[in-house]
């Protein structure tokens, strides 16, 4: 059912390395060096990003949250997720599954991304851009579902229908 996004972020996890280990090589101070550095650092950013969104299909798979998958490869989105048909116990697990993820790809970042180089800094500081997006628009959301009774809508999805047709039911 994820295949294809599987195959789709591996291809950007590789693209990514390679231009990572092209920056290493290119002359620096030259367009090209430029050019790659902030190729291979905005790729990072793809890549935490979408290992957020892993973070929170994963979680969604194991507490057997009904979700549509993505329609296109393209979606920012791996997933659509069903607030009519899961309850908030499902909601919030699968919302921690997110912020984990988000809460590793920091730190590792934090830990190891070289901050001497143009494509770390990039990397380091847009993940530290991500993670406070996270806080702003998810965090809300979550403390919505922890406080109240009910799955609440995110007002991205009309329903479980967006995204895809097929569901995964429990």
């Amino acid at each position: 059912m994820f295949r294809r996004f599987v195959i789709r972020d591996v291809a950007i996890l590789l693209v990514t390395i390679g231009l990572w280990l092209l920056s290493l090589e290119t002359e620096p101070g030259t367009t090209l060096a430029s050019v790659v550095s902030i190729s291979a650092g905005v790729g990072a950013l793809v890549c935490a990003y979408n290992f957020h969104e892993w973070g929170h299909l994963v979680v969604a798979r194991m507490t057997d949250s009904v979700f549509t998958p993505a329609r296109r490869v393209i979606s920012p989105f791996l997933f659509s997720y069903d607030t009519e048909h899961n309850t908030p116990r499902q909601f919030l697990l699968m919302s921690l599954g997110g912020f984990a993820a988000t809460a590793i790809f920091v730190v590792a970042f934090l830990l190891w991304m070289p901050r001497d180089q143009q494509a770390g800094r990039i990397a380091l500081y847009g993940a530290l851009i991500l993670a406070s997006l996270t806080v702003v628009i998810e965090f809300p959301i979550f403390f919505r579902a922890l406080l109240g009774n009910t799955v609440p809508r995110t007002g991205m999805f009309k329903g479980p229908k967006v995204g895809g047709s097929r569901k995964n039911t429990p």
